[in-house]
């Protein structure tokens, strides 16, 4: 998927499921809730992989804000049960497309392993 492209990201949710990607975490550690939009998030210091496994968009002071819905790593009392919200359509906040990934099976290996 294009390094950066936030619309290819959301296509490959959409058709093939959860997405593997690395993000700016630094400021993470200070998130509880809401929908996270730190200015100074970084596209390209990534140092930490998460799971992308949704989006949305909430009314958020009058404007609808996307957001990606991402599974963390650091336990179910961290932030959203285990959750964050991140800006979605935000110039790439915090890298969220910059190394997106997900595995390519081939066919015959899921034949294979149905027999």
């Amino acid at each position: 998927m294009p390094e950066g492209d936030e619309m290819q990201l959301q296509e490959a949710l959409a058709n093939i499921g959860p997405i593997s990607v690395a993000v700016d975490a630094r400021y993470l550690s200070l998130y509880d809730r809401g929908i996270f939009t730190r200015a100074n998030c970084s596209s390209e210091e990534l140092d930490h992989g998460v799971l992308v496994v949704g989006y949305g968009t909430e009314e958020v002071r009058g404007k609808n804000l996307d957001y990606w819905i991402v599974k963390n790593s650091w336990g179910k009392d961290w932030g959203e049960n285990g959750y964050f919200r991140l800006a979605r359509n935000k110039k790439n906040m915090c890298g969220i497309a910059s190394a997106a990934s997900y595995p390519i099976v081939p066919k015959e290996m899921i034949m294979s392993l149905m027999d």
